[in-house]
């Protein structure tokens, strides 16, 4: 996707970023996407010679992009997903289904090599990857498994211990909102 990116082959670099999406169920963490992008972005600037991300360059060609709060002016809606092309001497993000925006207007976004299963929610990949916490996380659900296989459109690969992915199937979420009595319906 770099080389896409820094040639500003825009429309081929948007869609390199629905192929694959790595979904994991914490935000932190081993498991976690903030550390899954570092990662990544430390591998991308070990092979371009660069410091990328948060310890460094912010903004690179290829840096796949989450738009994280609506903003009205730009037309640009939390969900959104774009990625970082060179156009010209300048870097801008490219929105799948809107325009190219320079990098200074944007300030609510995140980098997307990962992200959590909760923020994949309505988007869709053509190959997903399911990094799994260990079977001990209260995060780990039948629900969040279903929510995170079904953003695949092709196929999916679940990575986790047998008992990690046996927690989830058997695990349904419990909510506790206290509607019931609060409407005094009949239990």
């Amino acid at each position: 996707m770099h080389a896409l990116a820094e040639a500003g082959r825009a429309e081929e670099a948007l869609a390199l970023t629905e192929e694959h999406r790595l979904l994991c169920a914490h935000r932190d963490g081993p498991h976690g996407a903030r550390h899954w992008n570092a990662l990544v972005e430390r591998s991308l600037g070990e092979e371009l010679g660069a410091f990328l991300g948060a310890h460094g360059q912010e903004w690179y060609p290829g840096r796949p992009v989450l738009v994280t709060s609506n903003d009205y002016g730009l037309g640009l809606f939390n969900g959104d997903t774009g990625v970082t092309v060179r156009d010209g001497e300048q870097l801008r993000v490219v929105v799948a289904g809107a325009s190219a925006y320079s990098t200074s207007r944007l300030s609510d976004v995140e980098t997307l090599h990962a992200m959590t299963v909760h923020k994949s929610q309505g988007s869709q990949a053509r190959h997903v990857s399911v990094l799994l916490p260990p079977q001990d996380s209260p995060l780990l659900t039948r629900e969040l498994l279903y929510t995170a296989v079904t953003r695949a459109r092709e196929s999916v690969t679940v990575v986790a211990s047998p008992e990690a992915v046996r927690a989830a199937v058997e695990r349904r979420v419990q909510r506790a909102s206290g509607l019931r009595p609060r409407l005094a319906l009949p239990s």
